[in-house]
């Protein structure tokens, strides 16, 4: 525990530190933030900070704990993937509810050969455009690629800090050392690096996730833990976040080089699905969140605008709030009353207009 004891500084003034680069970095990012509090503050208006957006499900890796799983498996037969065109579209009306991040994921988002022009819409000077990959496709020539299309952040989940369990969760050998490289290779561009880990009661018994924030210090890069999930890979695996563990996730949040998701919203930390952050799909369905499979609208059916206000709107829907904790890892009732249905449904994600809680 000494390098983290060596790295540790948990204060708000080396979190704000950690952000405020963007100040002089990308100057019209933070001039879209500010109009977001103007109209949020003044005009009472909601904007949307963060959409996580899937361009594909296909990978080569076969993780056990994968989210979309059954969002590729259980996808409606007709409905086809957005194309290109389509894709730029809605980068272009994220834009337009006031979204600052967008998050390009899959899948592996690498083994599309039209990354470049989605970045060039969303428009990366003026908004933080960051990418999702398991490492693998990165070699010194990609990295460059990532850098010239104006990259902010590229992520990279962990599963443990031992190789060989690493690329055995994910059925890819020499996976782990492809990603430990691929953090070398983007730094050396100039792309800023994020681990992703999910808390488990496994790693957190065998002191594993204190490994894996060691490698985090080791490597100057942020880690984000997430509580676990029972969706996709691990649904119905009752791997739900008991006290101990909530608790024990509050705590890793003090290490300055680990965050969650919730931790960079507009005014208030917390569960920020629907209400700040959406996902999207690569065939158009509009989700609170990635491991939230409920769709509220399609948006080869119709604009986000409208599809988003009756997400928040709807007196039935829980993501009209900010929440404390996060409600697919830490909330029975919420699992039991919303999820439940989703998870005995042959289609993925599943519509409110055939959700029980929403009738």
């Amino acid at each position: 525990m000494d390098v983290i004891a060596q790295g540790s500084d948990p204060t708000f003034f080396h979190r704000f530190a950690k952000h405020a680069r963007y100040i002089y970095q990308k100057p019209h990012v933070m001039r879209r933030a500010a109009e977001n509090y103007a109209r949020m503050i003044l005009m009472g208006q909601k904007r949307l900070s963060r959409v996580e957006f899937a361009l594909n499900f296909e990978c080569f890796a076969k993780c056990e704990h994968c989210s979309i799983q059954h969002l590729e498996t259980k996808a409606p037969k007709h409905r086809p993937p957005m194309d290109l065109d389509q894709i730029k579209d809605a980068v272009r009306q994220f834009r337009e509810l006031g979204t600052l991040n967008i998050n390009l994921t899959g899948g592996e988002v690498l083994l599309l050969p039209y990354v470049g022009e989605v970045v060039e819409a969303a428009d990366p000077r003026s908004t933080v455009v960051t990418l999702a990959t398991n490492g693998v496709p990165v070699t010194k020539k990609k990295a460059k690629e990532i850098a010239d299309w104006g990259i902010s952040i590229v992520t990279m989940s962990i599963d443990s800090s031992t190789p060989d369990f690493h690329d055995a969760n994910r059925k890819v050998k020499g996976c782990w050392e492809r990603m430990i490289d691929a953090i070398e290779l983007l730094r050396d561009e100039g792309v800023e690096v994020y681990l992703n880990t999910v808390l488990t009661r496994e790693n957190m018994d065998d002191g594993d996730i204190y490994r894996m924030i060691e490698l985090a210090v080791r490597k100057k890069v942020m880690l984000t833990v997430n509580p676990p999930m029972e969706v996709g890979g691990w649904e119905g695996d009752d791997l739900g976040a008991n006290a101990e563990m909530s608790t024990f996730f509050r705590k890793l949040m003090k290490y300055p080089n680990v965050r969650w998701e919730g931790s960079t919203n507009y005014f208030k930390e917390g569960c920020m699905a629907g209400i700040e952050k959406l996902y999207i799909s690569h065939f158009g369905d509009v989700m609170p969140c990635n491991f939230t499979h409920l769709s509220f609208g399609n948006m080869q059916d119709k604009p986000l605008s409208v599809i988003w206000h009756d997400m928040i709107t709807n007196p039935k829907s829980p993501f009209n709030r900010i929440h404390d904790h996060c409600l697919i890892a830490e909330d029975p009732e919420f699992m039991r009353v919303f999820m439940e249905p989703v998870f005995q449904s042959d289609v993925h994600p599943l519509p409110i207009e055939d959700h029980p809680a929403f009738q």
